[in-house]
């Protein structure tokens, strides 16, 4: 009897190949079925996959969104032949005779998916912000490596051994280094490194999950079902080498939760990494100004390009000053297409306060990515500040989400210069918005508060470098003096006019306005232009 093999991908990343061994397989979300597939598109039971003697065929049972066989919408059941691609939302399902594909040999047969340790609970996130402040807090680059094992095997995470090792790009044989000795949970034995993962992880698949056996070191002695899925994720790179986190697993692990907590804990080594880099160049050098440099291309770095959501155009105007400070602007499309709007200001000068703001920067893309609701990402912002750095660092933050469509702004200031929004003929209002103290100091009971932008009207972020901008005169330009800039920018501007112009045109009036006078502090905005 010819034996079939069942490839599954999801994105990028390779997650399982099984033995087709039965005769009928549930495809869906639902515990009940054979093959869990955790997608939102996914239905409870979404297929099924059949044997019909000499062939296999793929019935839709219905599901909200349907299957593609080779691209093509399909209904009821369709034969499928060696080589069939099945599309089923976020997953690729491929169908191969045996030695068809070059799977391993002894390749394990598994049913689930989704057969993760225990869920996470709401307290991951205190978890993942303690390791954050943990790596930070850390200066040899092996204890920082052994606090991301150690994570790994912890009880959110459940792994059974973790490692780094090292893969050589140019060796044919993917054989690794390590990179210190293996962590292993208690009870568990030491790790046997698949060549399946690694390749994958080489070939340019940033994280791997898959449940294929190991092939490298002795595995002769396990029972099938003590052999465990592999999680492999590249972590740093470069031409010649590639760093890889390596973990052993007691199943193969696919729930969101999961896969957020390692792409969460990975995120924060490399920015640790990043930070520790940066702080090590700077102890090396000596004059002041190569760190103002350095500092300055790190917070020109974190500033967007300008770009256009729905009919809202956004644009940036960023201006530091010879001394280096934490300025942080940013607009983060969401992936239900609403926009993350946030100015912040890290208080201080210096190299740490930038590394604060790029710190900040990384937190606030992750929980954009992640779904997070506006008040959920300023307490997490919060609380890593308050568990990472060693001083008390006191942060004003300006956040809102706005929605193109409906131009809804849901926003929360904690002790930034109030936004403004400034109609079309000039009159300029406060963004109505909930008011509280910076991050930093203590836990937050926060709350939302929502406006609304109207067509032609302009929303605009500034950080307290314009209202404490001095000209020749040691005169201050004020809270005042950038509202009536505003209003007279916004009531000039001819129809057509984008916020790229509009940032432009302002930058211009600030120089004119500050003169000879060098700029105090950092200067920067953020203007978003509703179009009619």
């Amino acid at each position: 009897m010819t034996t079939y093999w069942l490839q599954i991908t999801r994105g990028s990343s390779l997650t399982t190949k099984l033995r087709l061994v039965d005769t009928r397989y549930l495809l869906g979300r639902s515990a009940e079925c054979d093959i869990i597939l955790q997608g939102r598109g996914v239905s409870r039971r979404h297929a099924e996959l059949l044997c019909r003697g000499d062939h296999w065929s793929i019935r839709d049972l219905e599901s909200r969104n349907g299957i593609a066989l080779n691209g093509a919408r399909i209904a009821g059941e369709q034969r499928l032949e060696a080589g069939d691609t099945v599309r089923l939302d976020c997953f690729e399902l491929v169908l191969y005779r045996e030695l068809a594909v070059a799977v391993e040999e002894d390749a394990l047969t598994r049913t689930s998916l989704d057969l993760a340790p225990p869920r996470p609970t709401g307290g991951y996130l205190s978890t993942l912000v303690a390791f954050n402040g943990a790596l930070l807090a850390t200066e040899s680059r092996q204890q920082r490596r052994s606090l991301l094992c150690q994570l790994l095997i912890g009880p959110e995470l459940g792994a059974s051994s973790a490692q780094l090792l090292t893969l050589r790009r140019d060796d044919p044989e993917c054989a690794p280094t390590t990179l210190g000795e293996p962590v292993v949970a208690a009870g568990k034995r030491a790790p046997v490194v698949s060549r399946l993962a690694l390749t994958s992880v080489l070939a340019g698949h940033e994280i791997v999950l898959t449940s294929a056996r190991p092939t490298y070191g002795q595995a002769d002695e396990r029972d099938a079902e003590e052999l465990e899925a592999v999680l492999a994720v590249s972590l740093v790179a470069d031409e010649d080498k590639l760093e890889v986190l390596y973990a052993t697993l007691p199943d193969a692990c696919g729930s969101s939760e999961w896969r957020t907590m390692v792409t969460t804990a990975t995120a924060f080594f490399r920015q640790a990494e990043d930070v520790w880099t940066a702080r090590q160049a700077a102890r090396r050098q000596a004059q002041l100004g190569v760190e103002i440099e350095r500092a300055h291309d790190l917070q020109r770095r974190l500033v967007p390009s300008n770009f256009r959501s729905g009919r809202i155009d956004i644009a940036f105007g960023f201006e530091p000053c010879k001394g280096v400070g934490g300025d942080y602007i940013d607009a983060v499309p969401m992936t239900d297409g609403r926009v993350l709007l946030v100015a912040m200001d890290v208080a201080g000068k210096g190299m740490d306060a930038a590394l604060i703001a790029s710190g900040l920067h990384t937190t606030v893309h992750i929980c954009a990515m992640q779904w997070f609701t506006l008040i959920d990402m300023i307490k997490t912002l919060n609380r890593y500040l308050i568990a990472t750095w060693d001083v008390m660092t006191s942060v004003t933050v300006a956040a809102s989400i706005l929605d193109p469509r409906s131009g809804v702004i849901e926003s929360i200031n904690c002790s930034h210069p109030a936004p403004v929004i400034v109609t079309s003929d000039g009159r300029l209002r406060e963004l109505a918005t909930f008011e509280t103290v910076p991050l930093g100091f203590m836990e937050l009971e926060i709350a939302t508060r929502t406006d609304r932008l109207r067509p032609g009207e302009l929303l605009a972020y500034f950080s307290d470098g314009l209202t404490e901008l001095f000209d020749e005169h040691d005169d201050m330009l004020g809270v005042e003096g950038v509202a009536a800039h505003l209003s007279a920018l916004r009531g000039s501007a001819e129809t057509g006019v984008g916020a790229a112009t509009l940032v432009d045109r302002l930058s211009g009036r600030l120089a004119e306005f500050r003169g000879q006078a060098a700029p105090s502090d950092d200067i920067s905005f953020v203007l978003a232009l509703a179009r009619p």
